[in-house]
């Protein structure tokens, strides 16, 4: 794991800090985005959100040091730079974290932007051990493009010993579709969700899959993976005609 400094230490704090360090902590993370556009894929509406929120913000600041302010005003600074320092800890963390999982990021970018990764705790950052909870996978098939996967914590050596929810410590999962021929990956994600909705690729229909789920401590364990499960996808009536012969 990178070293985190006593600068990037502060950089973490400042979000449950003043105003002032709140609005730092996000005018940090915003600059270290905006630097490493395109490069950094990022949803553009939330981008979009998060540097309109800050640029909001920056104005609202100094208005409020004026003595034209009035109370609402300094109501409306404090809520939307709550909401904006939620925004971050939410949906920019998840976003950060997901980029380390797939390769965009590095553990120092994440901890730059003012993030621990999962397994990484407050004072010494010490690494938690490695997940060993096995996760059980079901699937249901909403359609020809979709499924429903159910992840569930597997208690025991039997499979149908289930605990419902997330193991202790852990809140997120890897998912994994693999087709027929049990090598190619159709599809991995990273979910902090125990019920998911998924989209499958362009050319499904008819075919049989494998799906696999892990329980993770850690964005850089080995998945655990627990016992597989093979599904298959429907035809739709469009494919049904189109293999009739004409």
């Amino acid at each position: 794991m990178e070293t985190i400094t006593k600068g990037i230490k502060h950089n973490m704090h400042n979000w449950y800090g003043s105003i002032a360090e709140r609005f730092s902590a996000i005018d940090n993370l915003v600059g270290i985005i905006t630097a490493h556009q395109p490069a950094w894929t990022i949803p553009a509406p939330l981008l979009e959100e998060l540097t309109a929120n800050h640029s909001r913000i920056q104005a609202m600041i100094s208005h409020c040091r004026t003595n034209q302010a009035s109370r609402a005003d300094r109501l409306f600074r404090t809520s939307l730079l709550k909401s904006t320092v939620n925004l971050c800890r939410t949906r920019i963390r998840a976003w950060a974290q997901e980029g380390y999982f797939n390769g965009m990021l590095t553990a120092e970018d994440v901890h730059l932007l003012g993030f621990l990764l999962p397994g990484e705790h407050g004072g010494r950052h010490a690494r938690a051990n490695a997940a060993s909870a096995m996760a059980e996978v079901k699937v249901r098939t909403i359609n020809a493009d979709f499924i429903r996967v159910t992840i569930d914590h597997a208690t025991g050596e039997s499979a149908a010993r289930i605990a419902h929810g997330w193991p202790p410590g852990m809140k997120k999962a890897v998912i994994v579709i693999i087709a027929e021929n049990g090598k190619t990956e159709v599809l991995r994600i990273l979910t902090t969700c125990l019920h998911n909705t998924l989209q499958l690729p362009k050319g499904s229909h008819g075919k049989q899959f494998i799906i696999k789920a892990s329980f993770i401590k850690h964005l850089n364990d080995d998945p655990l993976f627990g016992a597989e499960q093979t599904f298959s996808m429907p035809l739709t009536t469009e494919d049904i005609v189109t293999s009739l012969p004409h």
